[in-house]
């Protein structure tokens, strides 16, 4: 039987961060640039890393679901904004993604739903009738809230 060779505890430590290699080997990492600088800014809400999709394509996305979803109702759509009357109006905003204004009583929601990834700024009413979010994409969270929201509709006529 060998016997495992004794192991040096003194070269223990913490492990370096990037900061302190680069420091030490003084690289220079021009290819970093070709992906541009970064802006520093992303919406309040979401991590700097979240996506976010072309509004129209938005737009067009939620008047299907809506027109597929309600089919009795009379849902419009009128340059940037899709509309079911007294009940949600969809409208691109200049900054970016979809404004949503949901009107109703006692709306199926509760705060969390309208902090889902892929939405932000949303605020919900005390006495839940009305709502606003705008959301950033479409995904399943903004999929299940337009769900939750027609089928309220529906049954509420």
């Amino acid at each position: 039987m060998s016997k495992a060779p004794k192991k040096d505890d003194s070269k223990k430590g913490l492990g370096r961060g990037l900061g302190d290699l680069l420091a030490q080997h003084d690289t220079d990492l021009p290819f970093l640039g070709a992906y541009g600088a970064a802006s520093g800014e992303h919406e309040h809400g979401l991590p700097a890393s979240a996506g976010e999709d072309d509004s129209k394509q938005l737009l067009s996305a939620i008047e299907r679901f809506l027109r597929t979803t309600l089919k009795e109702a009379k849902v419009e759509a009128e340059g940037d904004e899709v509309s079911v009357a007294g009940f949600i109006t969809a409208e691109i905003r200049k900054e970016g993604g979809i404004s949503f204004t949901i009107n109703g009583s006692n709306l199926p929601l509760v705060p969390s739903d309208l902090a889902a990834p892929g939405m932000i700024a949303g605020e919900l009413a005390d006495d839940r009738s009305s709502a606003e979010v705008t959301m950033l994409q479409w995904g399943i969270e903004s999929r299940r809230l337009l769900s939750r929201l027609c089928e309220h509709h529906l049954l509420t006529q």
